[in-house]
């Protein structure tokens, strides 16, 4: 066996040393840059979550990406080292992207990013079904209608209409809650009805006008449902516009009649028969003998 110097002993041991290391860097050619930090609000400061962070390099290559979790946060690691940018997107606000920066071996960077609020244009739509907005007389009605706040009233719009093709414009209040309806036909025949709420006659009103129903005169005389657009329906008067409540009688209900664009023949819907309503009253009180 060949014996060796102290010196030809320690730079074999250095090669081994340096050759080891060599080694074990070719071994892990890649290195673990890391990203990490929180997507908050810009004004509440609050944490947002599902937020999308993308890391790309120049070449628009996709080196690591993640969603936010509840509290805001995030992790990204990448592969490999280099010129970044880091690119944030959530819907509901404003896209968000750096400028290019190093990772570099073995990075740590933390960032907090701050979103602000962004309204967003949205594609155009094909509308294939007819919409419930009104303008004109019926705002009120859509108003009231969509106001989760207006308690006390029913509603039926003209697609609730149109699926009861058997209903008169009386009858059409059957259903909803606290209302009836009365026979107004002599003998007590039903082929007249008055509207009724909490055992007493309502009050009605046919695109705001008051319209009183009598015995023998009921809407049924004055409105078919192809008419009509909506219906309001309140069991207590107290519950009703304002503008539509009688004080001397809080608990009797008021019921209100919109009629369709166009249906009476001008642009104030029922106003063209207000004319034809005080006619039909009149015949009525003669008829069963109230004048005179």
């Amino acid at each position: 066996m060949t014996s060796r110097s102290p010196a030809q002993a320690l730079r074999t041991c250095a090669t081994l040393l340096v050759m080891s290391l060599c080694g074990s860097a070719w071994a892990s050619p890649t290195w673990a840059q890391t990203v990490r930090g929180i997507v908050l609000e810009d004004q509440s400061r609050e944490s947002i979550e599902g937020v999308r962070l993308i890391l790309r390099d120049p070449e628009g290559v996709v080196r690591a990406s993640a969603l936010s979790e509840e509290a805001g946060r995030f992790v990204l690691v990448a592969e490999t080292r280099g010129m970044v940018r880091l690119a944030v997107t959530h819907l509901g606000y404003a896209d968000w992207e750096t400028a290019d920066f190093s990772l570099a071996n073995d990075a740590v960077i933390d960032v907090e990013v701050r979103l602000g609020v962004e309204a967003i244009p949205l594609d155009p739509i094909t509308v294939v079904a007819r919409g419930s907005s009104r303008v004109g007389r019926l705002a009120g009605f859509e108003q009231r209608r969509s106001d989760p706040g207006h308690v006390g009233g029913h509603f039926l719009t003209e697609e609730d209409i149109e699926r009861r093709p058997s209903a008169t414009a009386a009858t059409l209040v059957l259903g909803s809650p606290g209302m009836s309806t009365g026979s107004t036909g002599p003998g007590g025949s039903l082929d007249r009805r008055l509207i009724m709420a909490r055992g007493c006659l309502s009050r009605m009103f046919i695109d705001g006008v008051r319209v009183d129903q009598t015995r023998g005169h009921s809407v049924d005389d004055l409105l078919s449902p192809e008419l009509i657009a909506g219906v309001e329906m309140y069991p207590r008067g107290v519950s009703a516009p304002p503008q539509y409540q009688d004080n001397t009688r809080p608990d009797c209900g008021v019921v209100l009649f919109w009629t369709k664009d166009g249906a009476i023949g001008d642009s104030n819907g029922w106003g063209a028969k207000r004319i034809m309503v005080g006619v039909g009253l009149l015949v009525g009180l003669l008829t069963f003998g109230f004048i005179g």
